[in-house]
């Protein structure tokens, strides 16, 4: 039995930067559409702006995390 096919990468995976400014982007989209006349438009913006929310608050996490360990790491190697 052959191996399943793997389909190929499209680019580059991206870092955490572009991550930020993509949902950003995506949050900020959505929010504008909150004012929307039509009320099932409003309710998926909402949705849209809870999910991308949450996860912009944990990419954010993230990020704060990886600076605080890249000083660490600057400061270890500092003192060898």
């Amino acid at each position: 039995m052959s191996a399943p096919k793997r389909r190929p990468r499209r680019g580059k995976p991206g870092d955490l930067d572009a991550l930020m400014r993509e949902l950003w982007a995506a949050l900020r989209a959505a929010s504008a559409l909150l004012d929307h006349e039509t009320p099932e438009v409003r309710l998926r913006a909402a949705h849209a702006v809870s999910q991308t929310a949450a996860t912009y608050r944990a990419a954010l996490a993230d990020s704060e995390l990886d600076q605080r360990l890249s000083e660490l790491e600057k400061i270890a190697a500092a003192r060898r």
